[in-house]
């Protein structure tokens, strides 16, 4: 573990501090690091698949971020895989 230092503004601190505790600010930050850092390797991903497939048209972006929105509202487990295995309009495609 290293010990670093980060500038953040005072309303953005002041949240953080609301959220994670006086002393949960590094925590939460390195979590949001995590996070951060996670979304743009996937984001990387993404953009390869879309150079070697091409990207996926307007009709599928839209089927998939309704799936998604159906599937990421399910938040308890059963209810995500019944919807998985039942719902006829939510489809696992394999890439």
């Amino acid at each position: 573990m290293e010990r670093v230092t980060a500038t953040i503004d005072e309303r953005t601190l002041a949240q953080i501090r609301r959220i994670a505790g006086p002393r949960g600010v590094s925590s939460f930050l390195a979590t949001a690091a995590k996070e951060r850092v996670a979304r743009l390797e996937l984001l990387g991903l993404l953009d390869e698949l879309d150079a070697k497939y091409g990207a996926p048209s307007a009709s599928v972006r839209t089927e998939v971020a309704r799936d998604a929105r159906r599937i990421f509202r399910a938040s308890d487990p059963d209810d995500l895989g019944r919807l998985l295995r039942d719902e006829p309009n939510v489809h696992v495609r394999k890439v």
